[in-house]
């Protein structure tokens, strides 16, 4: 079946001319509509960074190349994560900088899409890589419901 749509002019065209489903049309609303980490902040980028969902929370990875550990600050506040630090990369000496992506203070955000327990959550460094665990908010949480007969 198709479906001829008419403008005003009398015109028509029909759906399988150019159109998409509507489905398909919010799906790419959905990935597109949201940004990519590397344009919330200046830590690794969208190659530098992975979120996953799992049934009891979310897991973000950030590559942080030249930011030690210690020098790693986090905060969540309304589903944000924002991760601030300030690489150790010295510039050689009496050198004059031509291209600079390392070194000054940085500061990456990313918006968690549920409801997290910031109280809970924990973060750990393993070669450059930041990795925070953040359990989602116990409303959040899927739940079994056990289904008893009368």
């Amino acid at each position: 079946m198709a479906i001829v749509m008419r403008n005003g002019n009398g015109l028509s065209r029909q759906v399988g001319d150019g159109f998409l489903p509507l489905s398909q049309v919010m799906n790419r609303l959905l990935q597109d509509g949201f940004p990519a980490p590397s344009a919330l902040g200046s830590f690794g980028g969208a190659s530098g960074t992975n979120l996953w969902e799992t049934n009891d929370g979310f897991v973000v990875q950030v590559a942080v190349p030249g930011v030690p550990a210690d020098a790693v600050q986090l905060t969540v506040e309304q589903n944000v994560l924002t991760i601030k630090g300030e690489p150790t990369v010295k510039a050689p000496e009496n050198a004059k900088p031509i291209w600079q992506s390392l070194g000054g203070q940085t500061e990456f955000r990313l918006q968690i899409p549920g409801e997290v327990d910031s109280s809970a959550a924990e973060a750990s460094y393993d070669a450059g890589v930041l990795t925070v665990r953040l359990p989602k908010a116990q409303h959040m949480r899927a739940r079994t419901i056990q289904v008893t007969a009368k």
